[in-house]
């Protein structure tokens, strides 16, 4: 899954009129169009924006559990590391404007 709102550089609860600018502002700054208009897409859209959320918060969720990961002796049962790879919380170089 990606994190759409970091990559735009948005905070959790963004609303509407900076989701508009930071996609706006994407489109002049990345060459991965696709990936801004995915983003404006799911953002924009009630419904969806609302599965998205509640998505983001079950990454953020299992994303702190892998933490028990790093104690020595735990399994990764279910290959939770691999799995949220994509959910990385970091903004791509590409995506941070200039």
């Amino acid at each position: 899954m990606k994190n759409y709102l970091a990559r735009l550089g948005l905070p959790r609860k963004a609303t509407g009129p900076q989701i508009t600018d930071a996609i706006a502002e994407a489109m002049d700054y990345t060459s991965d169009t696709q990936s801004v208009l995915d983003a404006e897409t799911i953002l924009t859209e009630k419904v969806t924006r609302a599965y998205y959320e509640r998505t983001h918060l079950q990454y953020e969720a299992i994303s702190a559990a892998l933490d028990c990961l790093l104690t020595p002796g735990a399994l990764d049962s279910h290959r939770w590391a691999a799995r949220t790879v994509e959910f990385d919380t970091s903004v791509p170089e590409d995506a941070q404007g200039s």
